[in-house]
C-alpha cells in the first residue's frame, strides 16, 4: 500500500468530521494534517482558495535557482524569495507551469539545454554538466 492513500483518506475523514466537509482555506489548519507541509498547504490555498501563494517544490526551486530568479538553499527559501521578486499574479500558476519543466528539460542532473526554450536567458547556477 502507497503511503499518500491512507493520508488522503485521513484528510478526508478529518475535513468531514471537523470542518463540515468544507475544506478549511487557513494554512495553519491545513498543516496540522499529517503529510501536508508547505507545497501542499500553499497549493491548496492557490488553488481551492483562491489565495494568492507559491507552492514551491523541488522543481520550482531548482529552475528558479538555476535561472538565476533566485539564490536560495532550500525550497522554503525559496518560496520566501519568490514572494519578494514575482509578481502576484503569477504566485498560483508557477508551480503549474515549472514542475513538468523541470521533470522533461531542467531535470537535475545533466538537464537537457540543447532543448531549452529559455536558455539564452538560464544563467545555469550550479550546472556542472548538461545535454
Amino acid at each position: 500500500m502507497r503511503p499518500k492513500a491512507p493520508q488522503i483518506h485521513a484528510i478526508a475523514c478529518r475535513v468531514v468530521t471537523a470542518h463540515g466537509g468544507a475544506l478549511p482555506c487557513d494554512a495553519e489548519i491545513l498543516r496540522s494534517f499529517r503529510g501536508v507541509g508547505p507545497k501542499c498547504t500553499n497549493l491548496v490555498l492557490g488553488i481551492a482558495c483562491q489565495q494568492p501563494s507559491i507552492g514551491v517544490d523541488i522543481h520550482v526551486h531548482r529552475v528558479t535557482n538555476r535561472w538565476g530568479y533566485v539564490a536560495e538553499r532550500t525550497p522554503e527559501r525559496t518560496m520566501l524569495a519568490l514572494e519578494a521578486v514575482l509578481p502576484q499574479q503569477y504566485w498560483v500558476e508557477i508551480n503549474r507551469l515549472l514542475v513538468p519543466f523541470g521533470k522533461h528539460i531542467c531535470v537535475g542532473s545533466r538537464p537537457r539545454c540543447s532543448t531549452c526554450p529559455v536558455l539564452d536567458m538560464c544563467q545555469q547556477r550550479g550546472l556542472q554538466d548538461h545535454r
